[in-house]
C-alpha cells in the first residue's frame, strides 16, 4: 500500500491489471462490432436477392428495385414463345413436304395422238399439237437422176413428240423403205418440216433433201414440197394417220 499525491490510496499490482483488463476488453469490442456489421450487410443482401420478384421500393432514390415484369409483358412473352413453337412445327412440316414433294416424279400426262389440228392450236403455233403419227396421203413420185427410172411411194408417214422433233418413213411401190429424221417449227406463220439432209433408203438410193411447208386445211394440212438441188415439187396432204390394224 502506497499514498499518491492525491491522497488516494493504490496499489500498483491491482492498476496492472485494470488496466490489463481494459485493454483486452477493447480489443474484443471491435472484432464484434465489425462482425455485427458485415452480418447486417449480409442479412440485406440476402433480403434484396430474395425481395427482386417483389419491386422492393427505394423512396431515396425515387425508383423502385425490381425484376418483375408487367403481366401484359409477361402475358405477351408467352404468346411470343407459343408462336414460335408453332411456327417452328410449320417449318418442320413445311420441309416434310418439300421432301415427299421431291420424292414424287410429276409425270405430265402425254397429248392425245389421235387429236386433229385445231385453229386454237394452230394460231398458238403449238408442236404439241403434232404427237402422234400423221399420213402424207397423196402419192409422191421420184426420179432418179442417172437412170431416170420413176419411183412411187404410196406411203409416208411422220411421227412427232410434243417438241416437234420426230421421224419419216417413206414406202415405195417396189418394197424400197427410205427412213430419217424430220423436225417441226412453226415460221413465218407456216408449218415447216426440216429434214437434216437426204433421206437414205434401203437399196443404198436417197431422196434428195426437200424443203416442206405447210398451211393449215381443217383437222389437217396441205404441205408443198420442193427440192431446191432437182427443182422437183409435189403437192400433199397431211392428216392424223389411221390406228394400226
Amino acid at each position: 500500500m502506497r499514498i499518491d499525491r492525491a491522497g488516494i490510496i493504490g496499489n500498483s499490482e491491482f492498476d496492472l491489471n485494470l488496466w490489463l483488463l481494459l485493454l483486452m476488453s477493447s480489443r474484443l469490442a471491435f472484432p464484434i462490432v465489425f462482425g455485427s456489421f458485415v452480418l447486417t450487410a449480409l442479412v440485406g443482401v440476402a433480403a434484396v436477392l430474395l425481395l427482386r420478384a417483389c419491386a422492393l421500393p427505394l423512396p431515396f432514390l425515387n425508383t423502385y428495385l425490381s425484376a418483375c415484369a408487367a403481366p401484359s409483358e409477361i402475358a405477351t412473352a408467352q404468346a411470343l414463345d407459343a408462336s414460335m413453337g408453332q411456327g417452328l412445327d410449320l417449318q418442320r412440316r413445311i420441309f416434310e413436304l418439300e421432301r415427299e414433294l421431291a420424292a414424287r416424279q410429276c409425270v405430265k400426262a402425254p397429248p392425245d395422238p389421235t387429236a386433229p389440228m385445231t385453229d386454237e392450236a394452230w394460231n398458238a403455233q403449238d408442236l404439241e399439237m403434232l404427237y402422234g403419227c400423221w399420213a402424207l396421203d397423196t402419192t409422191y413420185r421420184t426420179r432418179d437422176v442417172d437412170t431416170g427410172e420413176i419411183r412411187s411411194y404410196a406411203q409416208w408417214q411422220m411421227c412427232f413428240d410434243a417438241h416437234g422433233n420426230g421421224t419419216q418413213t417413206m414406202q415405195s411401190n417396189d418394197g424400197v423403205t427410205c427412213e430419217g429424221t424430220v423436225r417441226a417449227e412453226f415460221s413465218g406463220g407456216g408449218l415447216q418440216f426440216i429434214e437434216p439432209g437426204n433421206l437414205a433408203c434401203g437399196d443404198t438410193g436417197y431422196i434428195h433433201k426437200r424443203q416442206i411447208t405447210c398451211t393449215q386445211d381443217g383437222a389437217g394440212a396441205i404441205c408443198e414440197t420442193l427440192q431446191p438441188e432437182t427443182g422437183g415439187k409435189a403437192t400433199v396432204g397431211f392428216d392424223r394417220a389411221p390406228p394400226p390394224q
